[in-house]
Formats: C-alpha cells, sequence, structure tokens
C-alpha cells in the first residue's frame, strides 16, 4: 500500500476507533501508520541499491532443494536476502555470493529485501543465533526423513517451517481446500502446543502460573525454531498474551491480543503491512473473534456436541475473514474449506504431538505417519469433489476493503443494514467489474527457458505456445486470471518442442479454452500427452497452416507459416516448420517466430509481399539463436522492437551475440525476458514497451 493511502486508511481506523472505543481498530491505524514511514523513509529496500556486481555474505537459514532453486540469505549488508546463485550450499552455512541485486516490490512483503543472483564464491561454518537455528531445523527435517511422504513434508512445515517439501499435487490439494493454514506453523500449531504443554506440565505436578510461564518459554522456542516467519511471530504474540493472562488469573484477551500483536509485527517487519501473510493471518483472527461466538450461539438450537459446534463456528468465522483475500493472492475460492477444516483440524494437535515424539524417539513415527495420513487423506478426497475449486478474478483493492469495513460493521453492531452492506461487497468481490477492457496487449511473459505470448483485447485472449509444464500452473494460469479472462479463444503450439507447449495442460485445466490449433504433427512423447490432455479437456484440436486467421477482440491473429508442404533437410526441420503467427491490430503488428530459422525466414520471404511481413515487433525466432533472425530477413520486417524469450543462465547461450548484433544493425531496440522480465505491448501507443521487475 503506497505510503499517502496508508496514512489516509490510518486516519480513518484511528477516528472510528475513537468514536467506537476498539483498542483494535487503534491498533491497526498504529501498523498503517508505521508502515507508511517506514516504506516512504527508513526501510533499506526503498534507497536505491547497488547497480554493478556485489559481494555479499549471509547465514544460508535452508538448503536449496535442487541445484536452480532459490535459498534464503540472512544477516547480510541488505537485509534479508532471497539468493538464485550457482554452487553447493548447506544450511546454517556463513556464505558469500558474488552478483547483481534485483529489486522485487512482491518478495519484499515476506521480508525479503532484493534478489541476488550470481554465484557462491565461499562457504564456511555459521555462527550465532541464526545459524543454530538453521542447524537445529536441519537436523529435525532428518529425523522426521525416517516418516514416509509427503507426511513427513507435511511435518516440516508443520514444526520447522520448510514450506516447499510438499510436493506440487499435494500442495495444490491443500490450496484447493482452504488447508495451506495447516502446513506452516501458525496459531493452529503455536495454540496446539501451548495446550500440549500446559497438560504436561500440569500433569508433572507444575500450578498454574508456573505452567502458563514454561508453556510461555515453550512457545518462543517453537517460533524461533520454526523460522520466526510472520504468521508464528503473530500467533506467538497472541498466544503469549493468552499465557499471560492465565498466569494472573485474568481472562485471555482478544481483541487486545490481536491489536498488540499487530503493533509488534509491524515494528518488527514493516513492510510487511499490506502483503498476503500479514492480510490473511490478521484477517483470520479478527474474524474469529468477531463471529465465532456469535456463529457458536446460533449453533445452539442443534444440540450438537460442543467440541463439533466450536469447530464450525471456528471455520465458519475463519472462511467469512479470508475468502475475498483467497480470491485476490490464490486466484481461487474453496467452497469445501468448511468441511475440510471440520476434518483436518481436530487431527493437527495429535500430528504435532507425536512428530514432537518422533524428533526425540523413531519409534512414534508409526503413529505421526497415522495422524498426518488422516489429514492428507481427508485433504485428497475433497479436492477430488466436483467444484472443489474454482478460478477466481481477484477483486480489487477497492471492493476487498468495502467488504471488510462491511463485516466488521456486522460483527459490531449486527444490523440488517450492515448485513445488506456485506453482501453488496461480497457481490463485488465475486464479480469485480472491470475498467479499461477495449485496449490490445501483446504480452512477452517471463516462463524462463521456453516462451509464452498472450494477446489480450477486450476480454479475449490468444496464446501463442505455452513455456514449459510448470510455467502453466505458476505462470499462465494467474495472468490470465488477473487479466479477468476465464476463457481462452485459441491456444497456439507453434511446433512440437516441450518448452512451447507444455503449460498448455495447466491452462485446459483450470480454464475454458475454445479451440487448441497445431500444424498437424506427429504426435509422440509429451506432445501426445498434450493432446490426450487437450481430448481429456473436451478441447477441439484445429490442424492448421499458412492462411488460417481469427479475431480476438480487436486484434487480427494470422497464420503465415508453414506451408502446405514443409520444408526438408534443413538445419533443423522441426524448428523450420514452426507455425508463425502475426498479429495484427490499428495501431500495432507483431511477428511471432516460434523456432522458425533462416531457412523458413526466406520461405517467407519468398511468398509474401514485404507490406505483409512489415511489423513493428519480432519475437524473434529460436530464442535467438545464431541460425535464426537473418540480415535479409530483418532487412524486410524492419522490427522497431526484438524480442527474445530466454531464460537466465540457460545452457544453450541464447540470445546470441551474432544474432544481437544483427538485430541491433537493423535498428531494433532489444528486449530480453531473461533481463527486462514480462514485456507488455500496448498497441493503442505505437506498441510502446513496459517492462517487469525479474524476480
Amino acid at each position: 500500500m503506497p505510503p499517502p493511502w496508508a496514512l489516509g486508511c490510518a486516519l480513518a481506523l484511528a477516528a472510528a476507533a475513537r468514536c467506537g472505543r476498539r483498542t483494535i481498530l487503534f491498533a491497526l491505524a498504529i501498523a498503517l501508520a508505521v508502515s507508511a514511514f517506514d516504506t516512504a523513509w527508513r526501510d533499506p529496500a526503498a534507497r536505491t541499491l547497488p547497480q554493478g556486481l556485489v559481494t555479499v555474505s549471509g547465514i544460508a537459514v535452508e538448503a536449496p532443494e535442487g541445484e536452480h532453486t532459490t535459498f534464503t540469505l540472512a544477516r547480510t549488508a541488505y537485509g534479508t536476502l532471497e539468493v538464485r546463485a550457482r554452487g553447493e550450499v548447506r544450511a546454517a552455512e556463513r556464505v558469500t555470493v558474488r552478483g547483481r541485486l534485483l529489486r522485487s516490490a512482491r518478495m519484499r512483503t515476506r521480508g525479503i529485501t532484493a534478489l541476488l543472483d550470481g554465484r557462491v564464491v565461499a562457504r564456511e561454518q555459521g555462527r550465532g543465533a541464526t545459524a543454530t537455528a538453521a542447524r537445529i531445523r536441519a537436523w529435525a527435517r532428518t529425523r522426521l526423513a525416517v516418516l514416509p511422504q509427503p507426511a513427513a513434508a507435511l511435518l516440516d512445515g508443520a514444526l520447522v517451517g520448510e514450506r516447499g517439501a510438499l510436493d506440487g499435487g499435494m500442495a495444490t490439494a491443500f490450496s484447493e481446500t482452504g488447508t495451506t493454514h495447516v502446513l506452516v506453523t501458525a496459531g493452529l500449531h503455536l495454540g496446539a502446543f501451548a495446550a500440549l504443554l500446559l497438560v504436561t506440565c500440569e500433569a508433572f505436578g507444575a500450578g498454574r502460573i508456573a505452567a502458563s510461564l514454561l508453556a510461555l518459554c515453550g512457545v518462543a522456542l517453537f517460533v524461533v525454531l520454526s523460522g520466526v516467519h510472520l504468521p508464528a511471530v503473530r500467533a506467538g504474540i497472541m498466544s503469549a498474551c493468552a499465557l499471560i493472562a492465565r498466569a494472573s488469573g485474568r481472562a485471555a484477551l482478544g481483541p487486545e491480543a490481536i491489536a498488540v500483536a499487530a503493533i509488534a509485527v509491524t515494528l518488527w517487519e514493516p513492510w510487511s503491512v499490506g502483503g498476503a501473510s500479514f492480510l490473511l493471518s490478521f484477517s483470520c483472527v479478527g474474524a474469529i473473534a468477531l463471529f465465532a461466538s456469535p456463529i457458536a450461539r446460533r449453533l445452539e438450537r442443534l444440540q450438537l456436541p460442543h467440541l463439533l459446534r466450536e469447530g464450525i463456528s471456528l471455520t465458519l468465522a475463519t472462511q467469512i475473514g479470508v475468502w475475498p483475500l483467497q480470491a485476490a493472492f490464490f486466484l481461487q475460492l474453496a467452497p469445501y474449506a468448511p468441511l475440510a477444516n471440520a476434518l483436518v483440524v481436530p487431527m493437527v494437535a495429535p500430528a504435532l504431538g507425536f512428530g514432537m515424539l518422533t524428533l526425540a524417539n523413531p519409534l512414534f513415527a508409526p503413529l505421526a505417519a497415522l495422524a498426518c495420513g488422516w489429514i492428507l487423506g481427508a485433504v485428497r478426497a475433497i479436492s477430488a469433489l466436483p467444484y472443489a475449486h474454482l478460478v477466481a478474478t481477484p477483486p480489487p483493492w477497492w471492493a476487498i476493503a468495502a467488504y471488510d469495513g462491511a463485516a466488521l460493521w456486522l460483527g459490531l453492531r449486527g444490523t440488517r443494514a450492515a448485513l445488506a452492506c456485506v453482501i453488496a461487497a461480497a457481490a463485488l468481490c465475486l464479480w469485480p467489474p472491470r475498467f479499461g477492457e477495449t485496449g490490445t496487449h501483446i504480452v512477452a511473459l517471463d516462463v524462463g527457458q521456453g516462451q509464452a505470448i498472450v494477446v489480450l483485447s477486450r476480454g479475449h485472449a490468444t496464446m501463442v505456445d505455452g513455456a514449459p509444464a510448470q510455467q502453466g500452473a505458476r505462470t499462465l494460469v494467474p495472468f490470465l486470471v488477473r487479466a479477468g479472462i476465464h476463457r481462452v479463444d485459441a491456444l497456439v503450439v507453434s511446433h512440437p518442442h516441450q518448452d512451447h507447449f507444455a503449460g498448455f495442460s495447466a491452462v485446459m485445466d483450470a480454464l475454458r479454452v475454445d479451440d487448441l490449433i497445431d500444424g498437424g504433427w506427429p504426435s509422440h512423447g509429451a506432445f501426445a500427452a498434450l493432446l490426450r490432455d487437450t481430448e481429456s479437456a473436451r478441447v477441439p484440436i484445429a490442424h492448421l497452416r499458412a492462411g488460417a486467421a481469427w479475431r480476438t477482440g480487436d486484434a487480427e491473429v494470422t497464420i503465415l507459416a508453414p506451408f502446405a508442404q514443409p520444408l526438408r533437410d534443413t538445419h533443423d526441420d522441426v524448428d523450420n516448420d514452426s507455425l508463425i503467427v502475426r498479429v495484427r491490430t490499428a495501431g500495432c503488428t507483431a511477428l511471432v517466430m516460434g523456432d522458425a530459422e533462416s531457412e523458413e525466414e526466406r520461405a517467407l520471404i519468398d511468398a509474401y509481399r514485404a507490406d505483409e511481413l512489415r511489423a513493428d515487433v519480432l519475437v524473434v525466432g529460436h530464442h535467438g539463436s545464431g541460425y535464426s533472425s537473418s540480415a535479409a530477413f530483418l532487412a524486410v520486417v524492419r522490427p522497431r522492437v526484438a524480442i527474445a524469450s530466454v531464460g537466465i543462465h540457460n545452457p544453450y547461450g541464447l540470445p546470441s551475440p551474432q544474432a544481437l548484433t544483427r538485430l541491433r544493425a537493423a535498428g531494433a531496440r532489444v528486449l530480453l525476458t531473461s533481463r527486462d522480465g514480462t514485456i507488455t505491448l500496448d498497441a493503442a501507443r505505437a506498441c510502446a514497451a513496459r517492462t517487469s521487475p525479474v524476480t
């Protein structure tokens, strides 16, 4: 949230708090004010980062999962960094990295200053509290490895904060059922842990005060060893308030505990305000404070058991608070979330307890696996139900703010007018109005070493090439959904290489697709798997060649090649049989070349007049290889902008220096997705290019 908006919201909350004498509103006002001050004047990420190569040392808080994955480096001169570097790294080591710092606002909301891209130049044994905590987490993960997967990964997240250990399919199932909070150390885990400590201490004869203080120390230690993530810190502070109140013989403070946690978290990490973790965490506990008791009172007439009634009320209250944010951050709604949580939450405490006992003695591993198996089985079963998750266009911030304000009014006053406002605001979040959809944009997505080009126009979309498989759910679907696209006119496969089509399976799984277009190539291997996925999704397959055309909004999409007879005996016959697509609008023309090389470029020159090939933008063939972008072809096309879709540090050395030289000699401005991130071309402004930060 920009500082002016944050200060404005802070003043509004303070005024509301003064009228209603609500401590939590004052706390949120202080949180927003501190965040605005920090973002504008104090935050090191708001200042200029070095542009050249830097050498940075810090503690690796976890080991990277693979050779090309990132890891977090804490205690550096620039704060906490996410590192993408070549070289072996182990948890708790003091690592020195030589590279460049790249800013990312999205990472900043997770407490990370920047991305450091480079190479590891030195490693040594880490010292200090951060290294000790990392070493203990690594030891715990080793001890939990006696459990079968994915039970071990589930406890890795719950006990030591290793959130990336769960495989993609299972993680998706948790997301689709609204149970991702089970995977991260937060209020559910700390509450269960504190209760276990209290019961254990009192069983050994400790009094109320001693048991509460021992549990308080245990909670603090748990927060540190779990990685001091924001949800754990928030839950730890609230647990501390409850335990201190218990020790002093008073009732646990509800709104006041939330207020203390909001202020403490903001002072600790002011940049977290406005991030997904902060908003989801406090929306959850705020909704529980407002709605759990009223819902439980209304359930009394059903004569349900007390524990079941409490569980249902907590689950429903949580969903009231977080569902608009889930749509905004995760682009989906989970209709079965209350059912899933009712089945999963009661087993978290047993899984946590047996997991801790497994750390002490592997003989408890079967019991931990049994408890985790219940959780995993319930999540799998519910995620397999029809309509287990619904794709949601993210509502704008003002719609979420209107919903939260109405929900707060309803929770405090409970009037019919407040209920009507909640319903109206919920409708705005479910069906957000879309403004400014009349323009046409051509977008080259940053998908690593692959290619994905999207044509957006008046609520319509055509996608040329579909990136590597892992980018489908990670990049393609989120981009389309955030653009308000739930139905795609066409998915075009330029040629049967996986880095150009494998992500389409995820698109067809999540969204409606009118057609999948290919060149009628033989189906085998991964391409045959894509065609099977297409048939399973009931998407028509069209085998098209030169001359085919269709409209996407205001854009005309035309296939220029290949021709009826494919080229043979070229440098690479598959690459030179690429579908070449021309996108033409009133103010911009773009050529998307697939992996075409000089032989197919020559065929285009021979088949078309120069004005039919002329283009403002050229998405260069074969990612800018030395065999593409010939001087003769560039002389005909005369592009003002040339885009090469390449991955950083790709093993092929792309783009080729020779191709770059030819492109610049032709007068083109060269943009690389590896350097410039996602590239957006605005047709209404003569294909003016806008780049995004690399993350």
